[in-house]
C-alpha cells in the first residue's frame, strides 16, 4: 500500500486516527501494538511492540495480553475507517465466557474487532509456540459469543465493519465517506 497501512488516510485523517477515535469513549485504557513505535508517537497513546515478533495479528495479541495481565480486551485492528462508538458499546455488553465476542457482519466473523477473555488472550502464546499464524484457526478453538448484524446497525453495518487491506479498499472507503458524510452532519 507504499506506506504501513495504518497510517494510510481516508478522508484526511489517519486509518489508527479514525479507530482510536472509536474506542476512546468505550474504554479507560488505550494500547497501539506495533513494532514501529516511532511512526505511532503523536497519537499519545501507551505503545507496546511485540514480545513475538513477526506473527501478524496473533503476536499483537500476546503483546496486548501481556501488557493488560488479567483483563478483557476489546482488540480493534486499525483500518475499520468507519467503527462507530455504539457498535463498539455493543460487543462490550456481552461477556466473552473465557473465549471471544464476535461480531459478524456481511456472513464474516471479525476477530480483530472483537471482545477477547483474559483466557483466550493467554492461550495466544501457546498458539504461538506451535508457530499458529492464522487468527480464524486460532478463534475458531475459542469459545464464541456471537454478536449479529442486526445488533450492529443492520445494513448500516456493512459500512461500520468495512475493512481497508488494499489500495481499491482505500479508494472505495473515499467513496463511502463522500456518500455518507453529508447525511452524517
Amino acid at each position: 500500500m507504499g506506506r504501513e497501512k495504518p497510517l494510510q488516510t481516508v478522508g484526511g485523517v489517519t486509518l489508527v486516527e479514525r479507530a482510536a477515535a472509536a474506542l476512546r469513549g468505550c474504554v479507560d485504557e488505550m494500547l497501539l501494538v506495533t513494532n514501529r513505535p516511532d511512526l505511532y508517537e503523536f497519537l499519545q497513546l501507551t505503545i507496546v511492540e511485540d514480545a513475538v515478533p513477526n506473527r501478524g495479528p496473533l503476536g499483537g495479541l500476546h503483546a496486548a495480553h501481556r501488557k493488560l495481565g488479567a483483563t478483557r480486551a476489546l482488540v480493534v485492528a486499525s483500518d475499520y475507517p468507519f467503527l462507530e462508538e455504539d457498535a463498539l458499546r455493543r460487543i462490550l455488553r456481552e461477556d466473552p465466557k473465557g473465549g471471544i465476542v464476535l461480531p459478524h457482519v456481511d456472513g464474516r466473523p471479525h476477530p480483530l474487532c472483537a471482545l477477547y477473555a483474559p483466557d483466550a488472550l493467554a492461550a495466544v502464546h501457546e498458539a504461538l509456540e506451535r508457530g499458529e499464524l492464522m487468527v480464524m484457526s486460532f478463534v475458531g478453538r475459542l469459545t464464541q459469543t456471537i454478536v449479529p448484524q442486526a445488533e450492529l446497525g443492520g445494513a448500516e453495518a456493512s459500512r461500520i465493519f468495512f475493512n481497508v487491506n488494499t489500495p481499491s479498499d482505500i479508494e472505495r472507503a473515499e467513496e463511502i465517506l463522500a456518500a455518507t458524510e453529508p447525511r452524517r452532519r
